[in-house]
């Protein structure tokens, strides 16, 4: 079994225990085909993603409306995303920060990638249409720029604020390019569906090369260390910690 979301590690201890005591509405059955390392390699960054694909799907985004930007790229959630929509037969263009780790997301199939340090944001209510759809694990001015630059009909779907909790837009995407901005909480996401986005990673959602997304491989004691360099920006992909170390 697993548990992801739900406030663990946030508002209830035992993110990194070997042994905790939650809520049973919390607990997902591992899916069958799943071992646990691959369940903590895609973790709640990994769910997130699956989250973020259901959105776009169920908004009627599909392949052939043209590319899907992803934020925050070489982060879990982002570099998940992009692994995820290539595989389901997007095409991915990845925004990262991160210049040396642009030949990383390429492998991990993204087309393109910009460095977020240049984006030609704008000013206008609307920008010139360069997306059929985004998913945004940056908040701010980068996800205000979406909705901007996202044509007709294109959905964004807004998973983290990296970059910052304000959102100063207008109404124009949504009125004159029916563009939909859509969010996602895995923290609370209804458990029934949970699990049911649990089984497609393990199906036709099954994200591959998942170790080639895990860049360290880390002891409990570790991890405040860890911690320190995530903040500071210094971390890339995934991170595994093996509380039994």
């Amino acid at each position: 079994m697993l548990v992801n979301g739900c406030g663990l590690g946030e508002r209830h201890h035992g993110g990194f225990a070997a042994r905790i005591r939650v809520p049973a509405g919390w607990v997902v059955p591992l899916p069958a085909g799943m071992d646990p390392r691959s369940a903590m390699i895609l973790g709640t960054a990994g769910f997130t993603a699956a989250l973020a694909l259901q959105r776009l799907r169920d908004n009627h985004q599909t392949p052939q409306m043209g590319p899907v930007v992803v934020t925050g790229a070489s982060g879990g959630v982002g570099s998940l995303t992009v692994r995820l929509l290539t595989a389901q037969g997007f095409e991915v263009v990845a925004v990262s920060a991160k210049p040396a780790l642009h030949d990383w997301i390429r492998s991990l199939g993204a087309v393109k990638v910009l460095d977020r340090r240049g984006l030609p944001l704008g000013w206008r209510p609307l920008e010139s249409a360069r997306w059929a759809g985004a998913v945004d694990t940056l908040g701010g001015e980068t996800l205000a720029w979406l909705t901007r630059t996202v044509a007709e009909r294109g959905n964004v779907v807004a998973v983290g604020l990296a970059g910052g909790a304000d959102l100063r837009t207008t109404v124009m995407p949504f009125i004159l390019r029916g563009v939909a901005l859509l969010g996602v909480s895995a923290d609370h996401h209804p458990q029934e569906d949970r699990c049911a986005v649990w089984r497609r990673l393990d199906g036709d959602w099954a994200i591959p090369g998942l170790e080639q997304i895990l860049s360290e491989e880390i002891a409990l004691g570790e991890v405040p260390a860890a911690s320190r360099r995530m903040l500071a920006g210094q971390t890339h992909g995934r991170i595994l910690v093996d509380v039994n170390r």
